[in-house]
């Protein structure tokens, strides 16, 4: 972790130097597993190269030795050191003015003029302080070297402690050594070049008008372009776009001598996603010398924190009001269905035929309304069928403007914000479509029908996993934004949005199932959503999707074919329900198929084998008797490999087999469907 330039082959004063490395080790270890991050000095990995530098040419001191760094004077010593101070133990972290309350009126004087950047060897106040090991005292003089940090600002300075109840020859070398080490340091500490080479820190050096210069190791390891690439560009181009505007005020802020303390913006890695950097920046009336810190894994880690505790409450409640408005919701399509019959039934009775076919309307309007419901409960619980392919998201989004401006009506506007280059995605178009159409209605209804909607992507890479071990895996992603300016959301409604029937609409004005679907379709894409708002401050939608290495088809239109009959081709059915069964059977017989029609697995496969062969193997997954149609399926095919087969179920809750689905002649149906729509992936299936 630390340099460490002590000889490790030690000749004549092999024992000593020994020695003096072991304990060196063993502070090492004690600096390197304290937790820094909750000091003022911050973690020690994002620790500036001056302190490390310091640090370890410390742990080499022969004499107890601390560093003293930062507004709140936080030490770091070496194990002679905390010898000296009062209860024997270590120190670090603690404030340097606290350790010394006790003599701080004499060494006080002398820290303050360290810390204007003046050296002092303060030998005419010695100290006398109780020796640890024994009941004796023993007399002591301070040195204090200023150290400063990669602006050259003293933040600090070096404390050393020589003891000089000795002889006068022992006092006169323990002295000539502390000031040659201090000129050790400060030569060190002097050498920019050193600073620019170790800083684990990016550093920038940009012309006035904002030509790159120079950059250090470390700018290159966070973004990946050698200095040589980069050379004579303007570092806009490097910038995220929406971020360029308030670098060039920054920048203009500080050649005037009047800029903010710090700058946070976005960077482009060569890979193409962005990394975020803390900037602090100093001119010195030619160029513009900047210090970035790239805090890309805090940003990360601040909103794993937030979405896991948006997260975290009521589990038991959400499952409550999810049965609660499934019941509501269907008892209301119910109940218009059971109407319309009961009304058609009686017209029937009576023998007045002229409204019937509005009966029928309405009843088939319930229906297709509860189909709408129960697939988008399925889009929640993540089991509905997907037919993802490779996508460039931009272009995507591009070719779905018509449909979302009509969405939003005249009065809105549309902000688009698309990166450069988006990496690839794997998604169903069909749901992502929804999705969206949903998250601009949600954004209409909140501005009041007058807003600006923002869409915005952008490449993103986790470092760590977000946001905790059982999320998203560290990797490349692509983000998906969708922003309105509208009335916004409480903390307490963000925690339940993505309840499925929970809405902040009035009574009759939404069902509550948008964000739900919405959120089940991005984890079931194998991504992440979250929502970020404040009451009156609109709200961002944030979609989170992994990287996909494949290639993009080209797309060929399929001919879809025209509805027609059937020409006898001999379809077998399996479905444990018996009036759906039915129906469908009933269906596809009077539109030309010849239909053979069975309730499980056993009856399905013994027909298979002694009234066969058939054009189309028809079968719900889910079968009574413990055996599934993926198991039908396999079954039959182990007799006929070519033989074509249809799946339907109304709960996929385990994927199909990708060794089953991938096999030329399967395809899968998701109830409640119309039977036309059976029909049609018949035909279809049946002319390929």
């Amino acid at each position: 972790m630390f340099v460490n330039d002590t000889p490790r082959n030690p000749s004549a004063q092999g024992i000593e130097l020994a020695t003096r490395q072991t304990v060196a080790e063993g502070m090492t270890a004690q600096i390197t597993q304290f937790e820094w991050q909750y000091s003022s000095l911050g973690p020690l990995p994002h620790w500036q190269a001056p302190l490390r530098i310091a640090v370890d040419m410390m742990l080499q001191s022969p004499f107890p030795s601390a560093v003293v760094w930062g507004a709140e004077l936080s030490v770091i010593h070496n194990d002679a050191y905390a010898a000296l101070l009062e209860g024997g133990g270590y120190a670090l972290g603690q404030g340097f003015d606290k350790l010394w309350a006790k003599a701080w009126k004499g060494i006080g004087p002398w820290v303050f003029k360290a810390l204007e950047g003046e050296s002092n060897f303060v030998e005419g106040q010695p100290l006398w302080l109780p020796w640890k090991r024994s009941d004796s005292q023993a007399c002591y003089a301070f040195s204090y070297t200023p150290l400063r940090d990669e602006q050259h600002e003293v933040v600090g300075f070096l404390h050393a402690v020589i003891e000089t109840s000795a002889s006068v020859d022992a006092h006169n070398r323990w002295r000539e050594q502390a000031l040659a080490f201090e000129r050790q340091i400060e030569r060190i500490l002097a050498d920019r070049d050193h600073i620019w080479q170790l800083s684990r820190d990016a550093m920038l050096v940009v012309t006035h008008d904002l030509l790159l210069q120079a950059a250090n190791p470390a700018w290159q390891r966070a973004l990946g372009w050698t200095e040589d690439q980069v050379h004579g560009k303007s570092i806009l181009e490097l910038v995220h776009p929406a971020d360029r505007a308030e670098v060039e005020v920054a920048v203009m802020e500080f050649i005037r001598n009047c800029g903010r303390e710090q700058l946070e913006t976005r960077l482009r890695h060569k890979d193409g996603h962005y990394r975020l950097f803390r900037w602090t920046a100093s001119f010195d009336g030619t160029l513009l010398t900047a210090v970035g810190q790239d805090i890309s894994q805090d940003h990360e880690e601040a909103m794993r924190q937030s979405d896991s505790m948006a997260w975290a409450a009521q589990r038991l409640d959400a499952v409550s009001h999810l049965a609660g408005g499934m019941a509501h919701e269907m008892n209301n399509l119910l109940s218009g269905i059971g109407g319309s019959l009961e009304l058609m039934q009686r017209r029937i009775a009576q023998g007045r035929l002229e409204q019937v076919e509005r009966y029928v309307a309405l009843a088939s309007d319930s229906v297709q309304r509860a189909m709408t419901l129960t697939h988008r409960l399925l889009a929640f619980s993540r089991h509905q069928p997907l037919s993802p392919k490779p996508l460039d998201i931009n272009r995507q989004l591009t070719a779905m403007e018509p449909l979302l401006r009509q969405v939003l009506g005249a009065e809105m506007r549309v902000d688009w914000e698309l990166d450069v280059k988006p990496w690839t995605v794997c998604l169903d178009v069909a749901q992502l479509e929804n999705a969206l159409v949903n998250l601009f209605v949600n954004a209409r209804e909140a501005c009041l029908e007058r807003g600006v909607v923002t869409l915005r992507t952008i490449n993103k890479r986790l470092e760590a996993p977000f946001p905790d071990e059982q999320g998203l895996a560290p990797g490349d992603y692509v983000a998906v934004y969708v922003t309105d300016d509208g009335h916004g959301m409480s903390e307490m409604d963000m925690a339940r949005a993505f309840e499925p029937f929970f809405t902040t609409k009035p009574m009759g004005h939404g069902a509550g199932l948008g964000l739900a679907m919405v959120y089940g379709f991005v984890g079931q894409s194998g991504g992440r959503v979250w929502l970020e708002s404040a009451p009156g401050h609109g709200l961002r939608v944030c979609m989170v999707f992994p990287r996909c290495l494949e290639h993009i088809a080209e797309d060929i239109p399929q001919p879809v074919p025209a509805l027609t009959r059937a020409s006898g081709q001999r379809l077998l059915l399996v479905d444990d329900e018996e009036n759906l069964r039915s129906i469908m059977k009933e269906y596809l017989q009077e539109r030309g198929f010849e239909v053979c029609d069975v309730r499980d697995a056993n009856s399905a496969l013994d027909r298979f084998r002694h009234h066969g062969p058939f054009d189309l193997v028809i079968t719900d997954i889910g079968l009574p008797g413990g055996f599934s149609g993926r198991q039908v399926a396999r079954a039959v095919r182990m007799v006929e490999p070519e033989q074509k087969i249809l799946f339907i179920t109304g709960f996929n809750d385990q994927p199909l087999d990708p060794q089953l689905s991938e096999t030329p002649g399967t395809a899968l149906m998701l109830k409640p469907f119309a039977l036309a729509s059976l029909m049609n992936q018949a035909l279809l299936m049946l002319s390929e």
